[in-house]
């Protein structure tokens, strides 16, 4: 199914693991007239505050939540969407008990109630309604949304809404992310090292150690090229490391895929969707 109509897409956080001043942890938004698409509730959930992001919160139009797994740093804004969206309605999608192992409403349950917070998840003043997404392609107010699994510490799935963006984070290189993004306008990508640090004895352990887990720049610029996809966005940046080595990265990146971008938190890139 295709539907041409204005779209844009927007990082409201670039970051991994800890917030900073500069970067926020993982959740973008994929804006359309008759939706809004949340992908991950990081703390960059709480840029949607900001008066630049008023339009985004406020507009009368469908609300879908995706998670693309349940560790902290992807889900402390759930606990926001009180603020956000009082009074609406909130699709929440997560990955199918298929895919982890946990039911996704004992998961987020087990995470929004006291004494972690002050209202359980059924209290909330919005009206959440967790919808599981197993593998495969879905149909979500109007649009072909993907999702596949990834490898990660604890299953991972990324999303793919038609040809406009492929949203790929926390998880190591996977060749399948190629063909899942084959053609894409957009593929957002996680990139927890350079990929440097591979061909240097004295850092190779830190290779090893990302490698189970997370994707250096490197690889996500060999796996852009394949594809064919016309950008890639580097995101899930570490904290711990200085924002001259994310310059590092991204040279390392434009090498192998020029078309290679790390964006600001709240930069906003306008997509056609499909």
């Amino acid at each position: 199914m295709n539907n041409d109509g204005k779209a844009h897409f927007s990082l409201l956080g670039t970051g991994g693991w800890i917030p900073t001043p500069r970067r926020e942890t993982t959740c973008a938004i994929f804006s359309r007239p008759e939706a809004l698409f949340i992908f991950d509730a990081g703390t960059g959930l709480a840029r949607l505050l900001e008066e630049r992001f008023r339009s985004e919160r406020e507009a009368e139009r469908e609300i879908h939540l995706f998670l693309s797994h349940y560790h902290l740093d992807h889900v402390a804004g759930l606990v926001y969407l009180p603020a956000l969206f009082k009074g609406r309605t909130v699709h929440l999608h997560a990955p199918a008990v298929e895919i982890t192992g946990s039911e996704p409403a004992d998961v987020i349950g087990s995470i929004v109630r006291k004494p972690f917070n002050p209202q359980s998840l059924a209290d909330l003043p919005v009206d959440i309604r967790i919808e599981p997404l197993g593998e495969g392609e879905h149909e979500i107010a109007g649009m072909r949304v993907g999702v596949r699994k990834q490898i990660h510490a604890d299953p991972s799935v990324a999303y793919r809404v038609g040809d406009a963006l492929v949203f790929a984070t926390d998880t190591a290189q996977d060749q399948g992310t190629i063909q899942f993004s084959r053609g894409a306008r957009l593929l957002v990508h996680e990139a927890w090292i350079d990929g440097v640090e591979e061909d240097d004895p004295e850092t190779e352990q830190i290779a090893r150690k990302a490698y189970v887990a997370h994707t250096s720049a490197r690889q996500c610029a060999e796996m852009a090229a394949a594809a064919g996809v016309e950008e890639l966005i580097l995101c899930h940046l570490s904290p711990v490391r200085s924002a001259g080595y994310h310059d590092r990265m991204l040279v390392s990146a434009q090498k192998i895929f020029p078309r290679t971008r790390i964006l600001e938190d709240g930069e906003v890139i306008d997509l056609k969707s499909s």
